[in-house]
């Protein structure tokens, strides 16, 4: 700029603006002076505005008084970079904020280190964070700030509460697990002794509530934890507390144990050595072991789980519970005449013609093929921890995932896996309850204006006991409508939930013939896939490798 040099004063670290009133060509203004600064060199420095302003002032003052003296002033100034540190008000997390240096320079990890342990900090301190702020200062043009939370304390965690922790497995978790067969090898045909314990015998345990893990502030206080609750003991059917042990939980009677839910139940348990026309039916209030086959025509009724160590034949077979059978279960195919319906879930080795309803999770081992099912739950075919069993010519209706090795025949045989029923369920359990919230809403705010104009009027004294218990009836509606706000938010997510693991995982192969919906989604395997997956992407249906 004509008439106007910069120069550093390195000693004082300020940026000098000479002018030569005898070389201006016109009379200086700030903007003038400012840009020439920010297109130079010396952009970085921190100006000095006001110092530009009275630097202008003067230089147009002696050019019009024509003093032809230079002028000289310091417009700039090197700043170092500035460190800012708030420590919260519970003490748990420090906030540091850097703004990046005009011309000057950034401390180092050190140095805010030892800045942090002047201001107490102590525990829980971030060098990945620190040394990143101090690059991006560095980097950056001057004055940028740049703020990151740079130590943060650890909180206490109370101790977990007592829980109740059961001493034999569930008849399900059992047939789950082979039996260990030495050398590191499972038999796959030793599913374990049938599990019945006598009365009198321990069946659960309480165990005690944790004490929790101490923390710490970042100022290196500690923090207490709460050590947890003991919660009372829900006993199940034919169960009682030991007079000897509180936290010892006995079987009243000989029977099956089952533990679900945190609760202990000892099914009384009806065992046979098999159904048949010598045997007759069976309709028992409990658990029902058979050691054997059922055949063709019989029923095996229960309120309790059902265990086959055998094979069914065109039978039916309905618990309450969990339905396990050892061997595999037949009936006529395209009759599905033989009926497998639990409350709870279905274990069955292999499976044809079966007519399969199972509340919770279907487990087929092997094979299941011309059956129809109906499943609240995850269907597995094959084993649980790898999937490799075969699924072809059925009906299955899922209420979630549907895991098997090979899916579909090679035949193209006409297999149909639909989760409309179980999506149609939960959309209308999410819009009863979207109803209700509505009517709800509307009522509170009409008896919330209405109380409000209440207690605006004088009420006579008569008359305040009743104005009290219209307020509590008040806050019990309040605590109603905050209820019902939590189960439609629950029932939203179970739909996204739902949509997400509602697919067909193929872990071997999955042939054409293959039908998968969801209401009017629907989606038809044309050709043979090596490793699947059918799954809902951004509501249509998709097929991605899978990669295992």
């Amino acid at each position: 700029m004509k008439g106007v040099t910069l120069t550093i004063n390195k000693a004082a670290k300020q940026l000098i603006a000479t002018i030569d009133p005898l070389l201006v060509d016109d009379f200086l203004q700030p903007e003038a002076i400012e840009a020439f600064i920010h297109e130079s060199e010396y952009k970085q420095f921190f100006i000095l505005n006001n110092a530009i302003a009275s630097l202008c002032e003067q230089s147009n003052a002696a050019k019009k008084s024509k003093n032809l003296g230079e002028l000289h002033q310091a417009v700039g100034e090197i700043r170092d970079a500035s460190v800012t540190v708030t420590i919260a008000n519970d003490q748990m997390s420090v906030e540091m904020t850097i703004e990046s240096p005009y011309a000057g320079s950034v401390p180092t990890y050190e140095e805010l280190l030892a800045l942090l342990r002047q201001k107490g900090v102590n525990r829980g301190v971030s060098k990945k964070r620190m040394k990143n702020l101090l690059f991006q200062a560095s980097e950056a043009d001057s004055g940028i700030e740049f703020t990151d939370i740079v130590a943060i304390g650890l909180p206490a965690k109370d101790g977990k509460p007592s829980r109740l922790k059961s001493l034999f497995p569930n008849a399900l978790d059992r047939i789950l697990q082979p039996q260990e067969a030495g050398n590191n090898k499972v038999n796959m045909r030793n599913l374990g002794d049938i599990l019945c314990v006598q009365a009198k015998i321990a069946v659960a345990k309480r165990e005690p509530p944790g004490k929790g893990r101490a923390g710490y502030t970042v100022t290196d206080s500690p923090l207490s934890p709460n050590e947890g609750q003991w919660l009372p003991i829900k006993l199940g059917a034919n169960t009682s507390i030991s007079l000897q042990d509180e936290n010892i939980i006995l079987a009243e009677v000989s029977g099956q144990p089952k533990f679900e839910n945190d609760i202990m139940n000892v099914d009384n348990t009806f065992q046979t050595k098999g159904v048949n026309v010598g045997t007759g039916n069976i309709n028992y209030d409990g658990a029902v072991i058979v050691n054997g086959d059922v055949t063709e025509s019989m029923e095996v009724i229960a309120k309790g789980d059902i265990t086959i160590n055998g094979f069914v034949e065109s039978a039916t077979i309905r618990a309450g519970g969990d339905i396990i059978i050892t061997e595999g279960a037949m009936g006529k195919m395209n009759e599905e005449d033989c009926k497998l319906h639990a409350k709870g879930s279905v274990f069955v080795q292999h499976g044809q013609g079966l007519d399969i309803v199972a509340n919770k999770n279907l487990n087929v081992r092997k094979q299941l093929a011309y059956s129809r099912v109906k499943c609240g739950g995850i269907v597995t075919i094959g084993e649980p921890d790898r999937p490799m069993g075969n699924l072809f010519a059925s009906t299955i209706q899922c209420g979630s995932t549907l895991y098997a090795g090979t899916v579909g025949a090679v035949s193209g045989s006409s297999l149909i896996v639909d989760f409309s029923e179980s999506v149609n369920k939960l959309n209308a359990r999410y819009e009863a309850v979207l109803t209700s919230l509505k009517q709800l809403r509307e009522n509170n705010f009409d008896h919330q204006v209405k109380l409000r104009e209440l207690h605006a009027k004088h009420i006579p004294n008569g008359l305040l006991n009743q104005l009290n218990k219209i307020d509590a009836v008040f806050e019990s509606e309040k605590h109603l409508l905050k209820w019902l706000e939590t189960v439609e938010q629950d029932l939203r997510q179970a739909k996204i939930d739902f949509e997400k693991n509602a697919k067909v995982v193929a872990h071997k192969e999955l042939f054409p013939g293959v039908s998968i919906k969801m209401n009017k989604r629907h989606w038809r395997s044309e050709k043979e896939y090596l490793k699947s997956v059918i799954s809902l992407e951004e509501g249509k249906w998709q097929h991605t490798p899978l990669i295992n």
